[in-house]
C-alpha cells in the first residue's frame, strides 16, 4: 500500500475517577509448589487487543467521561454524509448506545467531527458542514445523557474543525489545509456563532494542532514553506480567544512538520532528512529543548498522534511502515518531557486507520479510536504494572525451603499474584496468593528435586485499567 504521513490528532479531557479499587482482603500463608497449569510463552498481554467499531467510517474522535467510560464520533460517508455517535463502556467491545447526528440543510460533512466531555454526562459534538445559503455551516450538538441522544443542531460558525480542545468553559478549535490559522471558540451551549474568529497567523496553515494549556489556547500551524516551518501562538486564560489580538506568538520551529499539539506537549517532525519525530514542552512563554522519540527516524509512510493526559504525561502513538512491527500501533511514554521514554507497547495491528484520536485517564488508560480507511477501530490502552521480585536464597539444598518475594505499582491490595516457573522456553503457574495493602506480596519455594530453575512474578491484570505485570527471571539452584 502506498500511504503518506498524515497528521493525527489528540481530544484533552479531563478525568478523575481513581484507577485501582478494592479486591478484598488478602490473607496468604506461603506457597509452595503446585501442579502445572498450561504455559504461556513470554510476557502476552491478552487485553491489548483491537476491536471494530464500525465497518464504514470517515475520520473521528474521542473523549472520556468522568466514570471512564467513552463517547466516540466518526463520520459516515454517502449521500450527504452524517457523523455516527458510540458510547463505550470502559471494559467493553461494543457500543451501547450508538446515534446519528445530520448537519442542518442538506449539508455535506466536512472536516474531522469533535467531541467533547464538558462535565459528567455531558457530551457535546461539533461537525463542519456546508454548503447551503448559510455560511456558519458548522454545528454543535449536545447531550445530558452521556451521549444516548443529542438535541437539535445549532449553528456556530464557518471554520471548518481539524482539530479542536476544551479549555476555559470555551470549545476551541482550528483549520487545517487553510490560508492562515484561524481559530474560533462557543461555549458548549452556544445558541450561535461569535461576531468574529481569530487570526493568530496569517501563513499558510497545512497541518494544524490545538491545546488547551493553563486555561488558554496553545495553536499551531506549518506553512508547507521551503524549509517547512512550524509556527505556534498562545492566548492566556481570561482572553477572548475569537480576537486575534489575544495571541502572541510563543515558538517557529524551523525545518518541521506539525503532527499535533495536547496540551502542553508539541510533537513535529524535522525535514533535515533522518525525519525523525520530536516533542517539546511548552512553559507558558515559550518551549524546551527539542526530545526525539525513539524509533521514529527514517521517514516513509508514518502517522502519529500525541496525547498529554491529566498527571502531565506525555504519550505518543506511531504507525509506521518501516518500523519492526509493521503497520502495528505503538505507544510510547515520557514523565519528564521526552527526556526518558518507556519501552514501546504494540497495540495490535492498524493497517485499516490512518488518523487516531486519544482519550486517557491520569494513570495512561484508556483508548485509541482508529479511523480513516473506511474502518472504525478501538485500541485500548492500559497503565502497566512494575513488578519486583527476588530469592532470599538463590542456591538451597533438596528439601530446603527459600522465600520469593517483591511488590507491585501501583498498589491494588487483593490483587492475584502468581508464582511462575520457566520450562522448556515456556512458563507455568505453580502458586498464587494475593497482594498487600502496600503491595507487596511473598512465596515459599521447596526445592523438590536437585536443578536449576527461572522463577519469576506475575501480577493480574485490571480488564480497561492495567495490563499484566512481570517481573524480571531470578534463578534458583537446588542441590542434591
Amino acid at each position: 500500500m502506498n500511504r503518506t504521513r498524515r497528521p493525527a490528532v489528540a481530544v484533552a479531557i479531563v478525568w478523575l475517577a481513581s484507577l485501582l479499587t478494592a479486591l478484598g482482603a488478602a490473607a496468604f500463608p506461603g506457597a509452595a509448589l503446585a501442579a502445572p497449569a498450561a504455559g504461556v510463552k513470554g510476557d502476552p498481554q491478552p487485553e491489548l487487543k483491537p476491536f471494530e467499531i464500525s465497518s464504514a467510517s470517515g475520520h473521528g474522535t474521542i473523549a472520556m467521561e468522568p466514570d471512564g467510560s467513552l463517547v466516540a464520533v466518526y463520520d459516515v460517508n454517502g449521500g450527504n454524509g452524517h457523523a455516527k455517535v458510540c458510547v463505550l463502556k470502559r471494559t467493553g467491545t461494543k457500543c451501547t448506545a450508538t446515534v446519528t447526528l445530520t448537519p442542518l440543510a442538506d449539508d455535506g460533512t466536512n472536516g474531522v467531527p469533535q467531541v467533547f466531555v464538558t462535565s459528567a454526562d455531558h457530551v457535546s459534538v461539533l461537525q463542519g458542514a456546508c454548503c447551503d445559503a448559510d455560511p456558519n455551516g458548522d454545528v454543535l450538538f449536545d447531550s445530558a445523557n452521556g451521549g444516548s441522544s443529542f438535541g437539535a443542531a445549532v449553528r456556530v460558525g464557518s471554520i471548518t474543525p481539524s482539530a479542536g480542545t476544551l479549555t476555559g468553559g470555551q470549545i476551541a478549535f482550528t483549520e487545517g489545509d487553510a490560508s492562515s490559522t484561524l481559530v474560533e471558540s462557543v461555549p458548549f451551549d452556544a445558541s450561535g456563532p461569535p461576531a468574529i474568529y481569530a487570526e493568530p497567523n496569517s501563513k499558510i496553515a497545512a497541518d494544524v494542532g490545538i491545546g488547551n494549556y493553563g486555561g488558554g489556547v496553545l495553536v499551531g500551524a506549518d506553512d508547507l514553506g521551503s524549509p517547512d516551518t512550524t509556527y505556534v501562538e498562545y492566548a492566556g486564560a481570561g482572553n477572548n480567544f475569537d480576537n486575534s489580538s489575544s495571541y502572541a506568538p510563543v515558538g517557529a520551529i524551523s525545518k518541521s512538520e506539525l503532527i499535533g499539539i495536547s496540551v502542553g506537549a508539541l510533537l513535529t517532525e524535522n525535514t533535515t532528512g533522518k525525519n525523525t519525530v520530536e516533542l517539546r514542552m511548552f512553559n507558558g512563554t515559550g518551549f524546551g529543548a527539542a526530545h526525539a522519540v525513539p524509533g521514529t527516524s527514517g521517514g516513509g509512510p508514518e502517522w502519529f498522534a500525541v496525547y498529554q493526559d491529566p498527571s502531565g504525561a506525555v504519550h505518543v502513538f506511531s504507525e509506521r511502515g518501516k518500523a519492526k512491527q509493521g503497520y502495528d500501533l505503538i505507544e510510547e511514554s515520557t514523565s519528564d518531557g521526552g527526556v526518558r521514554w518507556s519501552a514501546p507497547v504494540d497495540l495490535g495491528d492498524a493497517i485499516t486507520n490512518n488518523f487516531f484520536s486519544v482519550a486517557l485517564d491520569r494513570h495512561g488508560a484508556g483508548l485509541v479510536l482508529g479511523t480513516g480507511g473506511g474502518k472504525a477501530i478501538g485500541y485500548p490502552v492500559l497503565a502497566p504494572q512494575a513488578v519486583s521480585f527476588a530469592l532470599k536464597s538463590s542456591s538451597i539444598g533438596k528439601g530446603r525451603s527459600t522465600t520469593a518475594s517483591g511488590k507491585v505499582s501501583p498498589v491494588g491490595k487483593g490483587r492475584k499474584v502468581m508464582l511462575q516457573v520457566e520450562r522448556s522456553g515456556l512458563w507455568y503457574t505453580v502458586a498464587t496468593t494475593h497482594e498487600s495493602s502496600t503491595g507487596t506480596f511473598s512465596f515459599t519455594i521447596k526445592g523438590s528435586s536437585a536443578g536449576t530453575f527461572d522463577y519469576r512474578a506475575v501480577a493480574n491484570d485490571q480488564v480497561g485499567y492495567l495490563m499484566y505485570g512481570y517481573s524480571a527471571a531470578r534463578t534458583l539452584r537446588v542441590t542434591g
